[in-house]
């Protein structure tokens, strides 16, 4: 497979999220935990005729309001075989490996994966933003989709995301 001749990347500073988290791993559910995430995403693919795979300020804007969908809030893995998940009188109840806390369910967002890691909340950020720009008409050029997300100083979780030719 030839690489692409044209990659656009963004990393801005203010590309990422501020959320708690927990993973479960082995048969340990970690504390309940935050981070600050930073979020990187490079676009493979050729010239639109316009010079460049994605406009800088789309790309932007786009996994700007993906993130901050995921900002200020704990996140939830709805499809986990470990962590079980029950809501009652507004409150999500979670329970794993002996652990249990209850959280608003406005704090939270659920989402459907199987555990909160880098990885995974880079694919879903992938996902989402694959959804986004075949919506906007804008994923013309675009080869490869990969998505970062720095959980800590230099330990970052990638996802790749192909699109058809």
């Amino acid at each position: 497979m030839t690489p692409s001749p044209f990659v656009t990347w963004v990393e801005p500073a203010d590309l990422g999220f501020n959320s708690a988290h927990f993973i479960t791993y082995g048969n340990v559910c970690e504390n309940l935990h935050g981070h600050n995430f930073h979020t990187r995403v490079t676009a493979h693919g050729e010239d639109t005729g316009e010079g460049y795979v994605l406009d800088f300020v789309a790309l932007t804007r786009l996994a700007r309001e993906i993130c901050q969908e995921l900002s200020d809030h704990v996140i939830l893995p709805a499809t986990s075989p470990v962590v079980r998940l029950t809501e009652e009188d507004g409150l999500v109840k979670v329970e794993s490996f002996g652990k249990r806390f209850w959280i608003e369910r406005e704090s939270c967002v659920i989402l459907q994966l199987p555990d909160a890691t880098a990885e995974l909340l880079a694919r879903h950020i992938g996902d989402r933003l694959t959804e986004a720009l075949h919506r906007e008409q804008l994923a013309k050029g675009v080869h490869l989709l990969e998505v970062g997300v720095e959980e800590a100083d230099r330990q970052w979780g990638f996802s790749r995301h192909a699109f058809p030719r």
